[in-house]
């Protein structure tokens, strides 16, 4: 069988209220959005879903590694093959960057899924992850929020099997953003729903639906795009499904339109609270439909969701300060900081830096990060290659109130790792004043600076949830 074998969803700690949003622009203020911090990005977000997704799985088997974005950090340079690095995967893996279309995550399930089959990869790894750039104050800012779900996909015993898919292109300009643009540009909304996505959602539903030949009635839960929580609710009502199809909380509803990532999140949120059996329907929008059916199998009652759409959901913390927004993004003028960087060295630490490999010492067992020449415990130069674990206590911590930080500040955190070793970073999505001596932390990935006018990313600390 070829399906789903795991899945892994990210939204991000801090939320923006319509409220708040009120209190800047006036005007109504309803709904909330996810909001990435200020060292997130695109990238660093379908990390930290792949990274679930893949949890403590021997990746030796993943042959494949696509990613899927409007909005990547690079627009000349492999973003696929960054992230197939942070998840540790082969130098061998087949990388590929998908964008243009909201379409792309699902297009990237069914090119995984394809992959699989043909016998390139026997597992691939699908992540796709959004953070789409808004003017202040328009209508965008209240309901587009940053998020990302990434998929393991492959034979065996996965959580839900493929059973068919249908994709209707039209094209057809309602959102668009060209080369050099700062913030999307949007159609008139009447005209996009009538003509847009009134038509071409159904269009793939109904052709998915008579591929398979199935009813409405043989669905049992339902994920697809919409802009916005209210055109949401209307196309729920207008695809007929039962309403026990529909999904009880919806992303969009807490973490706003998450791009390209909306409909895997929702797949994502639907396993969840799948039996096996169910049948899943999820569909994506962009330049047409894309519609893909999935059903659970038996093994969906074992998979553990302590990190799914719904926790996350529940764990988000108000942005209060409309000013934090705009200096997460970068509206307001900020004092960049562009530290020295090397390529060569960049280069030369890979495995460490990316990877997490430092060393551990034959002779004693100690744990080195980073690699050193002798062991720093016994002297020894019986040094071996080591992967260290993300997770740790703090052993001792500082407040740095003279750094430039967009959100002041800067806790430098050095925690005892489980299994050895000692880790230095700075500490993130964490309130300063709760920072405690043996406080839990896990390291996430996350932008560093941007010396030498490239993105230098590493790891930071960040609470353990």
């Amino acid at each position: 069988m070829i399906g789903i074998l795991s899945v892994g969803a990210y939204i991000p700690r801090y939320r923006l209220s319509g409220k708040t949003l009120a209190q800047v622009w006036g005007g109504g203020g309803g709904g909330e959005r996810a909001v990435a911090n200020y060292d997130e990005d695109s990238l660093t977000m379908a990390s930290e879903a792949a990274l679930n997704a893949l949890g403590r799985r021997d990746v030796s088997g993943v042959g494949a590694c696509l990613f899927a974005s409007t909005t990547p950090p690079y627009a000349e340079k492999s973003n696929a093959t960054l992230l197939a690095t942070v998840a540790d995967l082969g130098t061998e893996v087949v990388t590929a960057d998908l964008g243009g279309s909201l379409r792309c995550g699902t297009t990237a399930i069914r090119m995984a899924l394809d992959l699989v089959k043909a016998g390139t990869a026997s597992q691939a790894l699908v992540a796709a992850a959004d953070m789409r750039p808004t003017a202040p104050g328009s209508d965008l800012e209240t309901l587009l929020g940053d998020g990302a779900a990434a998929l393991l996909l492959g034979e065996g015993d996965v959580l839900a099997t493929f059973e068919g898919a249908y994709t209707a292109n039209h094209e057809f300009t309602d959102v668009w953003r060209k080369a050099g643009d700062r913030y999307l540009e949007v159609g008139d909304m009447a005209f996009v729903r009538a003509y847009g996505l009134d038509r071409h959602i159904p269009e793939a539903v109904d052709g998915l639906l008579n591929r398979v030949g199935l009813k409405r009635q043989d669905i049992a839960k339902v994920a697809y795009y919409a802009p916005d929580f209210r055109i949401h609710a209307a196309l729920g009502r207008q695809l007929k499904f039962p309403e026990s199809a529909l999904l009880k909380e919806p992303v969009i509803t807490k973490a706003g339109n998450t791009g390209s990532a909306s409909p895997l999140l929702g797949l994502a949120s639907a396993l969840e609270d799948a039996k096996p059996g169910d049948r899943i329907l999820v569909v994506s929008y962009g330049n047409g439909a894309e519609a893909l059916l999935f059903q659970a199998t038996e093994q969906i009652e074992k998979a553990a969701w302590d990190k799914g759409v719904a926790a996350q959901l529940a764990q988000g913390r108000p942005l209060i300060h409309y000013g934090k927004f705009l200096q997460f993004r970068r509206n307001v003028e900020t004092e960049v900081i562009k530290a020295f960087s090397s390529l060569p060295t960049m280069l030369r630490e890979e495995r460490q830096n990316f990877r997490l490999y430092g060393q551990k010492c034959g002779e004693c067992g100690a744990v080195s990060y980073p690699r050193r020449h002798l062991c720093w415990k016994c002297s020894s130069k019986n040094l071996v290659e080591h992967k260290i674990a993300r997770r740790g206590k703090v052993f001792t911590f500082t407040k740095d109130h003279l750094v430039p930080n967009p959100d002041p500040p800067t806790v430098m955190v050095a925690a005892d790792l489980d299994g050895g070793g000692r880790f230095y970073a700075q500490l993130t999505d964490c309130d300063p004043a709760t920072v405690g001596f043996e406080m839990p932390v896990e390291l996430t990935f996350r932008r560093l600076h941007e010396g030498e006018e490239f993105v230098n990313y590493f790891w930071k600390f960040r609470p353990a949830g």
